[in-house]
Formats: structure tokens, sequence, C-alpha cells
């Protein structure tokens, strides 16, 4: 994790061998798990993970969509921004952007929800999560 303010996370990426496709750019695959590492990484600020399952309420991936705007490739270095819009009951949503040198190359925004892990039912985010989020 290389910057973390209240509620905004980024992350350096190089763009690596096994994540370019047939044309020698990012596979669009690739953007979903660089969304998960940096939602990881936004939780984690705030809990560790395994007492977060312990309280019985673990983040649920509902949807996901992501607009690209200009290809990445082999060798670029990206910074990922992730950051909370939403956060009420057991309701998330967050935005995230990919940019390289200062131009954003992928937006996206997801939508989840808290669950308890024994009953997969919603339950309240946690408090420990900040309510209101800068952008």
């Amino acid at each position: 994790m290389d910057e973390v303010k209240e509620g905004y996370t980024t992350r350096k990426i190089r763009v690596m061998t096994y994540e370019v496709d047939f044309a020698g750019v990012v596979s669009n695959q690739v953007y979903h798990r660089w969304l998960e590492d940096l939602r990881m990484d936004l939780l984690c600020k705030y809990m560790d993970m395994r007492e977060l399952m312990k309280a019985g309420a673990v983040p649920v991936l509902a949807h996901t969509e992501i607009d690209f705007k200009r290809p990445l490739k082999l060798l670029d270095d990206v910074e990922g921004a992730v950051w909370v819009d939403e956060l009420y009951g057991p309701k998330w949503s967050l935005s995230a952007e990919f940019r390289k040198d200062g131009v954003v190359c992928a937006k996206a925004k997801q939508w989840g929800l808290f669950v308890d892990p024994s009953t997969f039912r919603p339950v309240d985010a946690p408090q420990v999560l900040p309510r209101v989020m800068p952008h």
C-alpha cells in the first residue's frame, strides 16, 4: 500500500507480462484483480480482516462497472486509487481510477453489501469504517 488518506487509498502498479492480452494491452479481467487489491488495502486500513470475519460482517461484491478510456501496456507504471462513495446500513459503493502519467485510463464503480458469513444475511457495516469519504 503506497498512500492512504481517510477513506481514500492509492497503490502503485507496474503492468506485468502475465497481465497483457494477445493485443499487448492489459486484459480486462486484470482490472478486477487490481480493484480487489485496492479494496483490501482500504478495508485493512480500518480493521484486521480476521477480526471482521469473527465479528460476523464480511463485504460481498454485487456489481462492477469499468469504463476503459485508454489502453495500458506492458511495463506501464499505473496509479490505482479507490474511495468509498456510499456506506449506509449493509450497503456500500466504491469508485476507483487507474491513471498513467496523471491521465485516467480506466474508471470503475463497485456496489456491494456486508453479510454475516454464517448466514449470508445482510448486516450493518462495521462502525470502524468511516461514514463520509472525501474524493
